[in-house]
């Protein structure tokens, strides 16, 4: 396969970003501490290869011959958590920390995991790479979370076109990043690098989407414009993180296109919203920001705002997410057209969300309301 390294929509000031960010992490090593697994096993996102460096490398990042495949720090990877009763949606959850660092799995995605188990959804936890690593780093780690879950959809049950992403605080920034950055899959192998692709050979996995089908977004960083427009210096968007994301001097054009409320279309996947008015690390701005470009690009998205809720875990409302969900037919088994039917509708038919299983098999999943819901639970939410 062909080797290509990472150019980019951005042209030469993304890597001069990239350099901006490594300059200013210097002082640790890419040796962020590892998540404990207990017995699980981790589901290593590029398989028997390195995860991809943006190329050429940057300093303060280890060379990937000088490490391995199975490097739980250096390489993302998921954790998987299987439902007992599964109905065929999924979510793969991402925690935060800031891009410092990630959360622990118990402050934010064990206790998801949980709840979501017994909602029926399959759930995947993401550990993406963080400090030193930047953009467009995480960028790569989740569109190839969304690609590995979808084209493994068979193997755990899973429609695949019911998979979506929750993410948490700077986790919240990874979703809506895969939610506004995505594509429909390589047409083969060889395809020439998009605007976004990571460096380096691809395989079958890239052949799938990388577009969720639903986001849910709690406390979420959005933004990476530094101050809020129109008032003076009052902070926009979360200056820890942006700094190890994009660097302290950023160009314009990168601010833009990591800011995801400047990034969303009308084939931007639906939305739920979830964060307090209390909260005092990530500005609610960034969530009224995105809310207001989706509703203006005419997304569906649903806005749980918690009075006095915290930048916390007081503020989170799975049972809320539940029931958008259901409203919005993630919990309906759907009809699958097996490979035989699927061979004979043309690859380029295909829309970014109706993409075959590892199966073959393409689902019929509509995209929006399917069934009645109770009324008893359409007064949860």
């Amino acid at each position: 396969m062909q080797i290509m390294g990472y150019r980019g929509s951005l042209g030469r000031w993304n890597i001069g970003a990239v350099f901006a960010m490594a300059a200013c992490c210097l002082i640790l090593p890419d040796r962020a501490p590892a998540q404990d697994v207990g017995s699980k096993t981790r589901l290593f996102l590029w398989g028997s290869r390195r995860a991809p460096i943006a190329s050429p490398r940057p300093s303060g990042i280890s060379d990937t011959t000088v490490y391995s495949p199975t490097d739980s720090v250096r390489n993302s990877w998921l954790l998987a958590y299987p439902a007992s009763s599964p109905n065929g949606a999924a979510l793969i959850v991402i925690p935060g920390g800031g891009y410092d660092n990630l959360s622990p799995w118990t402050s934010e995605g064990t206790p998801a995991a949980g709840t979501l188990n017994g909602y029926g959804i399959t759930v995947f936890l993401l550990r993406y790479r963080v400090k030193p690593y930047g953009y467009p780093h995480q960028m790569w780690d989740v569109q190839r979370a969304v690609r590995w879950v979808r084209a493994n959809s068979a193997k755990y049950n899973i429609d695949p076109n019911r998979i979506g992403v929750l993410g948490f605080s700077a986790g919240g920034h990874v979703a809506s990043t895969v939610a506004t950055h995505f594509d429909a899959g390589l047409s083969d192998s060889n395809a020439t690098n998009g605007s976004h692709w990571y460096p380096g050979p691809k395989d079958s996995i890239d052949l799938y989407s990388s577009r969720p089908n639903f986001q849910g977004l709690v406390y979420p960083m959005i933004t990476m414009v530094q101050y809020v427009p129109g008032a003076g210096t009052r902070a926009y968007a979360y200056k820890a993180g942006r700094d190890i994301y994009i660097g302290t001097s950023p160009t314009q054009q990168l601010v833009d296109y990591t800011s995801n409320e400047k990034q969303v279309t009308a084939q931007t996947p639906p939305a739920f919203l979830n964060y307090g008015t209390a909260d005092a690390t990530v500005d609610t701005l960034n969530s009224g920001a995105y809310r207001d470009s989706l509703k203006s690009k005419g997304v569906s998205v649903k806005t749980v705002v918690v009075p006095g809720g915290t930048h916390g875990s007081n503020t989170v409302k799975l049972d809320s997410l539940r029931t958008w969900m259901n409203l919005n037919g993630y919990f309906t088994p759907t009809s699958i057209r097996p490979g035989r039917v699927r061979a004979r509708i043309p690859a380029q038919a295909l829309l970014p969300y109706r993409q075959p299983d590892a199966r073959g098999r393409v689902s019929d999943h509509p995209v929006g309301p399917v069934f009645a819901v109770p009324v008893a639970e359409k007064k949860k939410d």
